[in-house]
């Protein structure tokens, strides 16, 4: 008798944790899937539409410098950085136009 009530007793224990603890695990894993695969698709389509060309950011010398940096914005704004630490107290627009400058100087002189 007792094996019988110790036995039903651990089969409904079972019961109540797979029904309170395993199963909504399993949902919560579920919903981070789709929200993650929904996340991937948006990421991947974002990232494969292509740059236009009259589309800049802050003007024509950022789009001659994602043009040299062929199409890398993060190539880009580590640039623009470099030049705002090497020279404090320079906007973010005056540190592109300085580095359209630059990058222009030696493109002229080679044509």
């Amino acid at each position: 008798m007792f094996a019988w009530f110790a036995l039903s007793a651990l089969l409904v224990f079972a019961a109540l944790y797979w029904l309170f603890f395993v199963k909504p695990a399993q949902q919560r894993a579920r919903s981070k899937a789709a929200a993650r695969a929904g996340t991937a698709r948006y990421a991947m389509h974002a990232q494969t539409q292509s740059l236009q060309h009259d589309v800049h950011l802050t003007g024509p010398a950022y789009g001659a410098l994602l043009r040299l940096a062929r199409g890398d914005r993060q190539k880009v704004e580590f640039w623009i950085i470099e030049v705002q630490r090497q020279m404090p107290g320079h906007t973010r627009s005056d540190a592109i136009a300085l580095l359209a400058e630059r990058t222009a100087a030696p493109m002229a002189a080679t044509a």
